[in-house]
């Protein structure tokens, strides 16, 4: 990165209003190609609670537009920017289309704007899955998603490691789990205790080699335009270890958001296998796909419970943070389609098919009767109208965790009694305990009753925390 981050000078105060942050790397800019650029626009993107993303448009003999990534909480390191420099360097040696790198200042002691920065060139493109899976715009490109990725995938991991220093490396992908997130990990629900009971004893022949490994390649983290994948974004989980771990994580059921087929949502797992051989020279067994596809689910089961908590802690309080948590038991469903427990039905929202009993003496109406009525207050036209993007995106997630709520209040009569005894029946008190027992094998995972239990708790879960998910298919 030396030729990139030329000279920076002492800093003169930190600033992180969009206006100056502009107009600073426009002065750095102007200088490093002895050009005249001034800042015609400045905002903020939405980005992660530790960094800072800048859109900045820039006028002189020819317009253009930039992104500037910081880190204005570090003082005293780079932020993680100089690697994840490196890796985009990297990365484009290898012909993975990501931004351009035009500058860097990651010492805050002489970065223009005070803390660790760098600068890339602006790619258009569009990153919403939901809108890449269904607008006509993006037709052609769901025609080629699968073809690209495959190429894309095996540039990544042809990408020379030695080019990027400290990368964290993965020997072993579920000791990794346990590493990374303990408290998740100690509290696992009991269908993820399964999945992870079944990834232990079936674990596939290492690929190749070890490789660099994107660590996060999915819908949400791709540029898409007419054409294509246009860049790669979001490296932050980059590290050393099994390619087809990216492989299996962008074949994740959570990521192909409710779309039918198995890659992203666009395509077939052989075509991805054989797109990924053309470039790679050699192809991943279907055993080896399946095996990292639920350990992706296992893995974002973990992340979703890894949310809640820093809702729950205080962290980052956050209404879309603490309905993440409920999530995790799609990911328990997922991995019961996987083990062969379960399969996709329609099920009936109990919202729609029940009622509350009497409330004596306090309705009506009934608890779930006033959750439903701050339920349509927040999906209302009044409350809704005129009202920024992101404010509109959480008031439906605020009216989602209104409804989970009247769920779990409509079906605890019965559901609570009903998971009671069937552990009474197994002989544990409750679920920490089933899944200690599952842990230390005092309870066999593969006895028929223990894992009707586990199915029928985690059916459970998914009918108060999203019922519609039980229908989504799941070649």
């Amino acid at each position: 990165m030396g030729e990139q981050v030329g000279e920076q000078h002492e800093a003169a105060g930190v600033v992180t209003e969009a206006d100056d942050v502009g107009a600073r790397i426009a002065a750095r800019l102007s200088q490093r190609r002895s050009a005249n650029l001034t800042v015609a626009s400045a905002r903020v993107l939405p980005a992660g609670a530790s960094r800072a993303t800048y859109l900045v448009a820039l006028s002189g003999d020819t317009d253009e537009q930039i992104i500037v990534r910081a880190v204005p909480s570090a003082r005293s390191d780079d932020g993680g920017l100089a690697v994840e420099a490196d890796i985009l360097t990297a990365a484009a040696s290898a012909g993975v289309p990501v931004p351009a790198v035009l500058d860097a200042g990651l010492d805050p002691a002489t970065s223009v704007l005070g803390y660790p920065y760098i600068v890339m060139n602006f790619v258009a493109g569009e990153s919403i899955p939901r809108r890449i899976l269904r607008d006509e715009t993006y037709s052609a490109a769901r025609g080629r998603f699968v073809e690209q990725a495959g190429g894309i995938l095996a540039r990544i991991h042809q990408m020379d490691r030695h080019a990027v220093g400290r990368l964290s490396e993965m020997p072993d992908p579920l000791g990794a789990l346990a590493e990374l997130f303990p408290r998740e990990w100690a509290q696992m629900p009991a269908g993820l205790v399964l999945a992870t009971r079944w990834l232990e004893h079936n674990r596939p022949e290492p690929s190749p080699s070890s490789t660099v490994v994107h660590g996060d390649f999915r819908l949400g983290n791709l540029l898409i335009d007419a054409e294509g994948v246009a860049a790669v974004l979001d490296w932050e989980l980059a590290h050393v270890g099994d390619p087809v771990e990216d492989l299996g994580w962008l074949c994740a059921k959570a990521w192909r958001f409710s779309a039918p087929d198995p890659v992203a949502g666009m395509g077939a797992r052989a075509d991805l296998l054989d797109a990924y051989e053309k470039v790679a020279g050699w192809r991943p067994t279907d055993q080896a796909l399946r095996w990292w596809e639920l350990y992706a689910t296992v893995r974002w089961g973990l992340i979703c419970a890894v949310q809640a908590n820093r809702h729950l802690d205080g962290t980052e309080r956050s209404v879309e943070l603490a309905a993440i948590g409920r999530r995790s038991a799609e990911q328990e469903f997922d991995a019961l389609l996987d083990l062969g427990l379960v399969t996709p039905e329609a099920v009936a929202d109990p919202l729609h098919t029940m009622s509350a009993g009497p409330e004596d003496p306090y309705g009506p109406p009934s608890a779930p009767d006033l959750l439903a009525s701050v339920a349509e207050f927040l999906r209302s036209a009044p409350v809704n109208e005129n009202m920024a993007a992101h404010i509109k995106f959480h008031t439906r997630v605020a009216a989602n965790v209104v409804d989970v709520v009247r769920r779990q209040l409509l079906t605890a009569p019965e559901a609570l009694p009903a998971s009671a005894s069937r552990l009474h029946d197994l002989g544990v008190a409750d679920q920490r305990d089933l899944v200690a027992g599952l842990r230390d094998g005092s309870i066999d995972g593969d006895d028929p009753a223990v894992r009707a239990a586990v199915v029928a708790d985690v059916r459970a879960r998914l009918l108060v925390a999203n019922p519609r998910y039980f229908a989504v298919p799941h070649p």
